[in-house]
């Protein structure tokens, strides 16, 4: 996936951190206010695809492989991950694209 967003909402108190996904497939989680962090926890994540096909060729799109819907409502996409912010090992999300 080329473009998108991530976000990781908490399963103690409902608090969201986000980020834009970067061309390499990263990204750096921020609170609300803009400051990158996230702290400990266990957290329910979405992963939202951008694809802009406006103007453009079908062989001219830059997207990446398809992100199944599933994957960008809470209720849906079944993703839970546990973070320890004093582990400096980076977070690794990976996607079924066959469902």
């Amino acid at each position: 996936m080329q473009s998108g967003s991530v976000e990781f909402r908490s399963l103690t108190d409902g608090s969201r951190y986000a980020s834009r996904i970067g061309s390499d497939g990263g990204f750096l989680l921020t609170d609300q206010d803009g400051e990158p962090r996230c702290p400990s926890g266990e957290y329910e994540a979405v992963v939202v695809q951008i694809v802009l096909t406006e103007d453009l060729a079908a062989d001219e799109h830059q997207h990446g492989r398809t992100v199944p819907r599933k994957y960008a409502d809470y209720y849906t996409s079944g993703l839970r991950i546990t973070h320890d912010d004093t582990d400096a090992t980076p977070l690794l999300v990976t996607l079924d694209a066959t469902n």
